[in-house]
């Protein structure tokens, strides 16, 4: 049977790996998945923005020939 301070030696090593695996799990979802998230979200807030002018010019055109 191994000695308790070489059991906990291998269990630190292994705790560091996992350890280094969560982190590279982390910098993963941080530098692509979270760039990619906002690419969309921008390119959403780009077509509601030009629904909405859509809207508006429509609806200003629409008062301005009852106006007539």
């Amino acid at each position: 049977m191994e000695n308790l301070p070489l059991q906990n030696e291998k269990k630190i090593i292994k705790l560091e790996g996992e350890l280094r695996l969560i982190h590279h799990k982390i910098d993963t979802i941080k530098d692509n998945h979270l760039l990619h998230i906002d690419q969309k979200i921008n390119n959403i807030y780009k077509v509601i923005w030009f629904v909405a002018a859509l809207g508006i010019t429509s609806l200003v055109n629409m008062v301005m020939t009852i106006l007539k």
